[in-house]
């Protein structure tokens, strides 16, 4: 119950860089606008957006392998996710996606989840974009039921937080990326070194 309601609460945000952590609040502060404007109250249209922000924002099936003891992650579901990322993230200014946790540690299982970071260029409008690619992603996910860990960075910096012995896998291997983490993974050989998933 607890892990439920720290997830409900904090929707991630303590690991979110400042302008993401920006950016989801003002989801949930939009979505209660919204709703007090349609007659509810405001402490309740509060819960409510702030509940729909944590509904659509794929907090729920990263939530759920704490819940359920299967939510099915499978390596099909993950080559989906890669191959969606692939092909959709370049369009918003994404300049590489790093996975990293179980996956890149090749320890991957079925009630894992995806840990993602995305690099985006700085300033404010390539900034919004990735937030609002993330979240697209995050829903997409959702809706598929793949549990997903998404952050958002500009500054390598960032990175600095991450295990030691988690060498990500780079989608896009970009230059700068290619640079920190020489020794970074293929996402496909990484996947299929991850013998224990479905």
């Amino acid at each position: 119950m607890v892990t439920v309601l720290s997830y409900f609460i904090f929707q991630g945000m303590r690991y979110m860089s400042s302008g993401e952590r920006w950016f989801k609040i003002s989801l949930t502060l939009i979505a209660t606008l919204l709703l007090n404007l349609v007659g509810l109250h405001i402490l309740l249209a509060l819960i409510v957006g702030h509940a729909l922000n944590f509904v659509t924002n794929g907090q729920l099936p990263v939530m759920m392998r704490y819940v359920v003891s299967d939510v099915g992650l499978t390596r099909e579901k993950v080559r989906i996710a890669l191959t969606k990322m692939q092909t959709t993230a370049p369009r918003f200014g994404i300049i590489d996606i790093l996975i990293y946790g179980s996956f890149s540690r090749h320890v991957m299982k079925s009630t894992s989840d995806l840990d993602l970071r995305f690099q985006h260029r700085p300033g404010v409008f390539p900034s919004l974009l990735a937030y609002c690619y993330a979240t697209y992603i995050r829903i997409w996910a959702n809706l598929n039921f793949i549990p997903i860990d998404v952050y958002c960075f500009t500054e390598a910096e960032f990175l600095d937080r991450m295990r030691e012995d988690e060498i990500p896998a780079l989608l896009f291997s970009s230059q700068e990326m290619c640079t920190k983490y020489p020794d970074a993974q293929d996402p496909i050989l990484a996947l299929e070194k991850n013998a224990a998933l479905p």
